[in-house]
């Protein structure tokens, strides 16, 4: 019993390292359009904006990708007092569909892109497979991110 026990994680681990492989894993080239939205996800800091609060602190998260299939994401938060603190996330990535319009970031996690240019990173953050009665979805809009503006 111990043994198929091993057997089992050991395809489970298997099968998880070849469904999340990496950005730049293709085998051969990429095509221009592909390079394209590679270099709009990956070139640009993109953020949702800086959601400000009545007792005067504020909160923002700025996602940097990288073409090798990694993100991190840094949480900012600014108390009422001006102390400021950051946090980071880091995690992996990959296109879920050939035609580069769905991101995934493992589990049940999708963004489904809507909109991709250098000014808008617009896509439905979902959860859960498509046609799954119990998948949620939330309509999220990102910006490039302005250092200055803090």
């Amino acid at each position: 019993m111990l043994i198929m026990k091993r057997i089992i994680v050991f395809f489970a681990v298997v099968v998880q390292m070849l469904l999340l492989p990496c950005c730049v894993e293709k085998q051969g080239y990429y095509s221009s359009g592909e390079e394209s939205i590679i270099a709009l996800i990956c070139d640009i800091t993109w953020t949702g904006g800086k959601k400000e609060y009545e007792d005067g602190s504020s909160w923002e998260s700025i996602w940097n990708f990288d073409k090798d299939g990694t993100y991190t994401r840094t949480n900012v938060e600014i108390d009422k007092d001006g102390n400021k603190k950051e946090g980071e996330i880091r995690g992996r990535w990959s296109f879920a569909t050939p035609n580069f319009s769905v991101l995934y970031f493992g589990g049940s996690h999708y963004w489904d892109i809507k909109e991709l240019n250098k000014k808008i990173f617009s896509f439905y953050d979902r959860t859960g497979e498509l046609n799954d009665p119990l998948m949620s979805k939330e309509y999220v809009e990102f910006y490039p991110y302005n250092e200055e503006k803090d």
